[in-house]
């Protein structure tokens, strides 16, 4: 049995613990959070031993979900991959590059494994559109959701954006070139709504919207690339190709198995840590999604600063 814990198990952790429970061949050996009551509810649902302090793990786990503030990624989970311990850590990696830094090089160093929890890289639907991507010369994204006082520590760059940003670095092997990005506060201290353009040096263009600040719920993926439209739902999990070669037109479904891309991560990650292999989104991944978020952030502070 791989031995595995959650520490923080608010919104997101909670999830990690009910899946870490349902996975053959996974024990869920404890749940940390330093809201006592809030540790209590969950170990009582899944049978799990209880901390609020995760220190209390040493010795008794292999692998931990990181599900604290951003703020707390680079601090805990350094100190959890000096123990010997493998680290699932939910996105953005860290709050700067720096931090990011010091989690990948305590991994390197300590020989572990460090996974970053971009957990769309896991839906079907966008895994089969990554499949069929050749060379994309534009993206057009859409994620759109209803406001939430829960990630109020991150702005919606880091909070939504950084999901979208992170598939495209995952498709597009070039350079970035140049941003361009806009936002503004509305129910917080930090943007809540922003677009971004980001050229890559191969020509590609990607045009990102996120807000957190929408009536309706909208997670959309669109890109064109030589002879094909790919349209992707993540929500649905169902997506179209249309092509046109030869002088015709041909349109095929993508639509895999519907499955919660989340239980998708977390059996990959128990999977990595089992069997010793190279994790599906590795640290430098999640950093390089970080520094082209951080660089749209920059462009924003800069516009409304020049205003």
């Amino acid at each position: 049995m791989t031995r595995v814990a959650v520490i923080g198990v608010g919104h997101l952790g909670r999830h990690h613990a009910r899946i870490y429970a349902e996975l053959d061949g996974v024990e869920l050996v404890g749940v940390v959070d330093v809201v006592r009551p809030r540790a209590e509810e969950i170990g009582t649902l899944y049978n799990a031993p209880v901390f609020t302090d995760y220190r209390e793990l040493y010795g008794k786990v292999d692998a931990v979900s990181l599900a604290v503030p951003t703020t707390d990624h680079a601090q805990i989970g350094v100190e959890l991959l000096e123990s010997g311990i493998d680290v699932l850590v939910e996105k953005p990696i860290a709050s700067t590059l720096s931090q990011a830094d010091a989690l990948i090089d305590a991994a390197r160093r300590n020989k572990r494994l460090l996974q970053v929890g971009h957990v769309e890289r896991f839906n079907p639907v966008v895994a089969m559109a990554r499949e069929v991507a050749t060379r994309p010369q534009f993206f057009e994204i859409h994620r759109l959701a209803a406001f939430s006082p829960r990630s109020l520590d991150i702005d919606v760059v880091l909070d939504l954006m950084i999901h979208d940003i992170d598939i495209v670095l995952s498709i597009v092997p070039a350079p970035v070139r140049e941003i361009r990005a806009v936002g503004i506060p509305i129910l917080s201290r930090k943007a809540d709504i922003a677009n971004a353009r980001v050229e890559f040096e191969d020509g590609c263009v990607a045009n990102f919207t996120a807000s957190r600040v929408s009536f309706e719920k909208v997670r959309k993926l669109r890109f064109f690339q030589p002879h094909d439209y790919i349209s992707v739902d993540y929500a649905s999990q169902k997506g179209t190709m249309v092509s046109l070669r030869m002088g015709q037109v041909s349109e095929r479904k993508l639509e895999p198995e519907i499955q919660e891309p989340l239980k998708v991560e977390l059996r990959a990650f128990m999977d990595c840590v089992r069997d010793r292999l190279p994790v599906a989104v590795s640290g430098e991944e999640g950093r390089r999604a970080l520094e082209v978020a951080n660089s749209i952030n920059a462009a924003i502070a800069e516009r409304l600063v020049l205003r």
